[in-house]
């Protein structure tokens, strides 16, 4: 079953990594690398001592935030946020079904939220994913913090500095879908930024940002059961990627 490890272990472990009380926290997790978390008995119960462990940390100032993404639009789906599962994880769709959690209406990059901002981050939706006023800008806006958990530091918020740096091998793409809201279809549009599928070569590559990451102040790491937690801010996190693009604009592609 793995190393075991405690609810007290899960909060020591937050603050460590440099997480506390206020922060707006977006979380890639694969919790079950963890190991055996004692207490719970099912899949609910261990997600429910992760939610209740990093909400104690963050305190009743703090955000939880988690990915809820579904690619909906770019897979001719409907979307429906009450209902469409998330595709990131164990933790993220326990998030979108428990009372008092928030989903945003992004139908390929929604977020589930919890927390005094929850609102806030969930409104963000501008059509256009990546870009001003989205929710990766809000959570910058706020000096917000990204932790993976069992991950390494490619974060999603990469595509937004990448966005931001207007970088030559990605571009807006609109994709056209159905979405369903107070029980209504209607038609809307979702933009993704997005890299040609005949140029596998420009694909993401985060491998080298991760070995860099792990070097600087800024980022910082703890063991937890038989896997760590990363955490960083995300302003210094989007002045490390923006200095190393500016010298090596195609670093976060497989084809540099």
């Amino acid at each position: 079953m793995g190393r075991s490890y405690t609810y007290q272990d899960i909060c020591a472990a937050l603050r460590n990594a440099g997480i506390g009380e206020g922060d707006s926290l977006f979380i890639h997790s694969n919790i079950g690398f963890f190991g055996t978390l004692e207490g719970a008995n099912d899949p609910a119960g261990l997600c429910g001592q992760f939610v209740g462990a990093i909400r104690e940390v963050l305190g009743k100032e703090g955000t939880l935030i988690v990915p809820t993404f579904t690619y909906s639009f770019c897979h001719g789906e409907i979307f429906d946020p009450d209902r469409t599962a998330s595709g990131c994880g164990l933790l993220a769709e326990y998030m979108r079904t428990i009372p008092g959690s928030l989903r945003s209406m992004d139908p390929n990059f929604s977020v589930a939220a919890m927390g005094r901002l929850a609102k806030y981050y969930t409104d963000a939706w501008p059509h256009e994913a990546f870009g001003a006023d989205s929710f990766w800008e809000r959570l910058l806006k706020q000096n917000g913090r990204i932790a993976c958990f069992n991950f390494d530091g490619g974060s999603t918020f990469v595509h937004y500095v990448e966005r931001c740096c207007n970088v030559p091998y990605r571009y807006n793409k609109a994709f056209n879908g159905v979405m369903i809201q107070d029980g209504k279809e209607y038609r809307d549009y979702a933009v993704h930024y997005v890299y040609a599928q005949e140029r596998p070569e420009d694909g993401p590559y985060f491998e080298r940002l991760d070995k860099l990451l792990r070097e600087q102040t800024f980022c910082q790491r703890e063991s937890l059961g038989r896997g760590s937690i990363l955490s960083f801010p995300v302003k210094e996190y989007k002045e490390f990627i923006e200095e190393i693009l500016a010298m090596r604009p195609r670093f976060l592609t497989k084809g540099e």
